[in-house]
């Protein structure tokens, strides 16, 4: 018997919901918890690409509890209560705090890849190596809001100006950012994968900054060193079939993880 058994016994639909998305489901358990379930919709703006592909959910939170779990090791602190998925009746999901998320996306870019190729081609050309990385933060804003493509980018001015974060709190994220991505990167240059950027979210948890959501191939570029192949969300950007989407998502698991559904605990 564990302490989540009674998990198997709620009947979700009578909870609050904190946040439905096309992604993910989360509901309150209490004041201080809930339970994150994940959905195999995969979505590019630019690409203009929108759809479901079974099966991405649970590789994306294989990926991020491994992450997640090894963030935790590294001094990093998330927003997971506990090092494992949870199977609830054939059901996964992530126990997590409940926290104030920041309305913003933290980037970080190694490598020129995607919109800051299309929006600044003067300056860079695609594949050019960041010497040093480079972070940027966007608004979490639906871009159909503002007639664009791409959400609109900030910068410390905005952000602290704007009294969404205090400049300590500014600096803290953007501190994590940093070492996340470059933890990120050494792991993946060990596994002969080259990280090309990445970005996540973060929260607030008594005026802590956490990472929050998810850290998963849907949030990442990174390619195999060798053969320049994609291992990421690329694959679907490409109009890559359904089949092979799913194959690449389980193929960058496995060469993180090779021991990936040991991160599973059923109930």
């Amino acid at each position: 018997m564990t302490n989540y058994e009674y998990l198997k016994k709620i009947d979700f639909s009578t909870l609050d919901i904190i946040a439905d998305g096309k992604s993910k489901t989360i509901y309150a358990l209490d004041k201080k918890t809930a339970i994150m379930f994940y959905k195999p919709h995969l979505r590019s703006v630019t690409y203009n690409r929108e759809g479901i592909i079974e099966g991405t959910d649970i590789y994306r939170m294989y990926a991020t509890m491994f992450f997640l779990n090894l963030l935790e090791g590294k001094g990093i602190p998330t927003q997971r209560v506990n090092d494992k998925i949870l199977d609830i009746n054939g059901k996964f999901a992530i126990l997590v705090k409940r926290c104030t998320p920041i309305p913003i996306e933290w980037i970080r870019r190694y490598y020129a890849a995607g919109s800051i190729v299309r929006l600044f081609p003067i300056f860079v050309k695609d594949g050019q190596k960041f010497d040093p990385p480079l972070n940027k933060y966007d608004a979490k804003i639906d871009v159909s809001l503002t007639g664009g493509t791409d959400d609109p980018t900030m910068n410390e001015s905005y952000i602290t100006g704007l009294h969404i974060l205090t400049k300590d709190q500014f600096t803290e994220a953007d501190r994590m950012l940093t070492k996340i991505g470059d933890i990120l990167n050494e792991v993946y240059k060990n596994a002969g994968i080259k990280l090309v950027d990445l970005k996540m979210e973060f929260g607030l948890l008594n005026g802590k900054v956490v990472l929050i959501d998810e850290l998963s191939q849907d949030c990442m570029r990174a390619n195999d060193i060798a053969t320049g192949e994609t291992l990421t969300k690329d694959a679907y950007r490409q109009w890559k079939s359904p089949e092979k989407v799913l194959e690449t998502y389980k193929l960058f698991l496995q060469r993180m993880c090779p021991d990936y559904k040991k991160l599973v605990l059923k109930l």
